[in-house]
């Protein structure tokens, strides 16, 4: 994923992250760990906050779920998704849209099978730098997204059948 770190290494510099460097081989980046870190690594997902095992948000036909919604400066480094839902090409019939900074209007706005690559609306297992969809339903994207000020990703089911989403987003907080 030599690409992917040179983005990566490039959008923290761009946020202003100070001790970050290039390694060895060509196209590595490393964070130099002997030095005070002005980040922190964060997570959001969709846990059960009453600590059962209820890992998931439902989402009723014509709602919108919020799955995202952060102060910044920070760099989204990973998307992982999968949906529990009995409604044929849900990837079609599903809304991501993604804000940054305060936006009025989406930076991102796609039915989310198109975002992971599967703009036929059905599940097919393929793997490249930035996109991956295995094990059945689990979509990841690994684009490197900073926002400088705030960042609001959300999910619209424009379906006729209620489903599940599981999500766990990766974050670099600065």
């Amino acid at each position: 994923m030599r690409g992917f770190g040179i983005r990566v290494f490039a959008a923290l510099l761009a946020l202003g992250v100070s001790h970050v460097a290039y390694g060895q081989s060509p196209g590595q980046w490393k964070v130099d760990v002997t030095q005070p870190q002005d980040y922190s690594l964060k997570r959001v997902s969709s846990f059960d906050r009453t600590g059962g095992n209820d890992d998931f948000r439902r989402i009723a036909p014509g709602e919108t779920l919020t799955v995202m919604d952060v102060d910044g400066p920070g760099l989204l480094t990973h998307i992982w998704i999968t949906l529990s839902s009995e409604e044929d090409y849900h990837l079609k019939k599903l809304v991501l849209r993604m804000y940054w900074d305060g936006e009025k209007s989406p930076s991102v706005e796609t039915p989310l099978g198109d975002f992971f690559g599967l703009g036929l609306g059905e599940y097919h297992s393929y793997a490249s730098e930035d996109l991956t969809v295995g094990s059945r339903r689990a979509l990841n994207c690994y684009f490197p997204m900073p926002f400088q000020k705030h960042a609001l990703i959300t999910v619209t089911n424009e379906g006729r059948s209620r489903l599940a989403l599981f999500i766990t987003i990766s974050t670099i907080a600065l």
